[in-house]
């Protein structure tokens, strides 16, 4: 949810697409923490969500420079009148992370301390590919890490096999690279995934129809495995009520 580029994506908007889907319950970020680090603001959002959903969506903070510049071990964002911060997200190409920096290296021991997991976008960028991240996940073995969107598909292979803490989740994922991640054996380690809003920003058919369909075909991939990567991998880690 939140800013993005010139649209702004509320919670209640949030809810009746995936409500639509059939979607129950959820853990999402907020967009917002791009253009503002106004942690009163950040927390009404999380709190319109929280009491909107019931309690069903669980907040990953999407953490920024600036926010650990204002507050180092991220207390000022961690208020949980919206629901308690279930991890935290790093974005490799809204801004600059050094893969073993001292800076992200404090999100891994924020996390650490909270009993937390850290999520992390990858993509086919030299900014945040999977492999990239292979040090801090074996030197902070005990966080789960999620590798956002799984890619570039070889590397995060590599990193699940090799990173027993580490997971992926299935956004933007092409069908054939899930087949080929249940084919290798990493059913434990896959999260199913939408990236709602954003893919409706491409699509000229409605979003729920999308995510239907998405969900549809993931459950025929997955068969006996589609319970582990839609609903119990993920309670794991977000303890889900």
């Amino acid at each position: 949810m939140g800013q993005y580029f010139d649209d702004y994506y509320t919670p209640p908007r949030i809810l009746r697409t995936l409500a639509l889907a059939g979607v129950s319950h959820f853990a999402y970020s907020s967009t917002s923490t791009v253009i503002t680090d106004d942690a009163d603001f950040l927390l009404e959002e999380r709190i319109a969500m929280h009491e909107l959903s019931e309690g069903r969506a669980k907040p990953i903070l999407w953490v920024t420079h600036d926010m650990l510049k204002h507050s180092r071990d991220l207390s000022l964002f961690m208020n949980e009148t919206g629901g308690k911060i279930c991890g935290l997200k790093v974005h490799g190409v809204s801004e600059t992370w050094e893969p073993f920096g001292n800076n992200l290296k404090r999100i891994f021991a924020i996390a650490q301390e909270r009993g937390i997991f850290v999520m992390l976008h990858t993509g086919e960028h030299e900014e945040c590919e999977a492999g990239m991240y292979k040090r801090i996940c074996k030197a902070y073995a005990d966080i789960p890490v999620i590798l956002a969107h799984g890619r570039p598909i070889q590397q995060a292979i590599q990193m699940l096999r090799n990173c027993p803490n580490t997971f992926v989740d299935t956004s933007f994922m092409p069908h054939e690279h899930l087949q080929r991640l249940l084919k290798e054996g990493f059913a434990n380690q896959i999260l199913f995934g939408s990236d709602t809003p954003i893919p409706g920003r491409h699509l000229k058919s409605s979003l729920p129809r999308h995510l239907r369909a998405r969900i549809a075909m993931s459950k025929h991939i997955a068969g006996k495995d589609w319970n582990k990567i839609s609903w119990l991998n993920a309670r794991k880690l977000i303890h889900f009520i």
